[in-house]
């Protein structure tokens, strides 16, 4: 009786600690103003996460935010102000999803791409969400931005922006007294005013280096790539042909090189398809690990039958033992069984998965689902948008 009462206790605390912290207009106004003052500075400085969570925000006060953000971005003077808008927007998309109206995530989609390259972004598209709303995030802005961000296109404003990063990190280096005179002792200067000069210069072109290096590293993200195969904007398949050349003459990470590939055959490339098909349809020994291998998430992307019968005809016989956690390892029959299950429709109701208490139970279910499969091959249905969870 004591541990229920205490029970309710703990859950009449926890509703009232959350209840507190739903926050309105004013707060949240206040509350950026107050960091913006904060980090107006011009040396690096960390940010705290505002947390939209139990937000009560209007649309219009939502959008009023939003112009709040852009001005951040706009803003020539501080860097710190960059890495904020970031994460304001980071913020804003993941911490109250349920409640953002399509406009709303199409603004924040907007302003997150036009920005994609300054400094302190933080990764707001997912293209293995199963949101069947997705595409409609991205407006025609959003997906000319994209085509831009394809081809790496670069401008001056997003060099000062991370030239005033560098700033901000470099307040301290190579410009001590010590470090300089150390360095113009070999030179035999003792000018005070030669040896500001010189370290004025030796600062200024070690941080454009650095702005210019970490500028040129910056590359579109995986999840952008797939994304356009599922938005169909074919008008890209010349940028994604020339790219996937260039990844693999120069032996990019295999997560790029593959997410060109996949957006091919999203956009009808059937050599791509044939690849996909012929070299990457193996579950790998440590399937959340290497890029290289077929993850299950992907017969989602591709919703193509195909794909799940070569799936099985690889993977269910391998006799592989296939990494799930750290310290955790399944049979790549359970595995392969694992992974389809979820995208068979019509599947009998005596092999419908519920929680099996052994290995030698988890065994025996998937060779009588992999029986029926290949029994039925000709009857079998697949959803791709179906609710039914992986087994493990």
């Amino acid at each position: 009786m004591k541990k229920i009462i205490l029970i309710c206790i703990c859950i009449g605390l926890y509703h009232s600690f959350y209840a507190q912290q739903k926050r309105d207009f004013a707060y949240f106004n206040n509350r950026i103003d107050s960091l913006i003052l904060d980090l107006s500075i011009g040396t690096y400085k960390d940010i705290n996460d505002v947390r939209f969570y139990n937000s009560i925000l209007n649309e219009n006060e939502k959008k009023k935010l939003i112009d709040k953000i852009e001005k951040l971005l706009r803003q020539k003077e501080y860097a710190n102000l960059y890495r904020l808008g970031h994460q304001l927007l980071y913020d804003m998309w993941w911490m109250s999803p349920d409640n953002n109206t399509l406009e709303i995530k199409q603004k924040i989609m907007e302003l997150y791409l036009q920005y994609y390259f300054y400094p302190g972004k933080d990764k707001i598209i997912n293209s293995y969400g199963y949101d069947k709303d997705r595409n409609f995030y991205f407006t025609k802005k959003s997906k000319q931005r994209i085509n831009e961000i394809l081809v790496d296109r670069k401008t001056e404003k997003e060099y000062d922006a991370w030239l005033n990063f560098e700033k901000s990190l470099r307040d301290n280096i190579l410009t001590s007294e010590y470090l300089t005179k150390l360095f113009l002792k070999k030179q035999e200067v003792q000018s005070d005013s030669i040896l500001q000069q010189i370290r004025d210069s030796i600062y200024t072109e070690y941080v454009s280096a650095e702005a210019k290096k970490n500028l040129e590293s910056l590359q579109i993200e995986p999840d952008i790539i797939r994304m356009i195969g599922l938005l169909d904007m074919k008008e890209c398949i010349p940028a994604l042909e020339q790219n996937l050349q260039f990844c693999i003459q120069n032996k990019c990470q295999e997560k790029q090189i593959k997410a060109y590939r996949y957006a091919l055959v999203k956009l009808g490339d059937k050599e791509q398809r044939k690849y996909i098909l012929d070299n990457l349809m193996d579950i790998g020994n440590n399937n959340y690990s290497d890029e290289k291998y077929f993850d299950r998430e992907d017969f989602s992307y591709f919703q193509d039958d195909e794909m799940i019968w070569r799936y099985i005809e690889v993977n269910y016989c391998s006799g592989k033992m296939i990494g799930i956690l750290s310290n955790v390892s399944i049979p790549s029959n359970f595995k392969t069984m694992n992974d389809v299950y979820p995208f068979i429709k019509n599947v009998p109701k005596e092999l419908i998965y519920t929680d099996l208490s052994n290995d030698k139970e988890e065994n025996q279910w998937s060779q009588s689902l992999y029986e029926w499969l290949m029994a039925n091959k000709d009857k079998v249905e697949f959803d791709y948008e179906g609710e039914k969870r992986f087994p493990w």
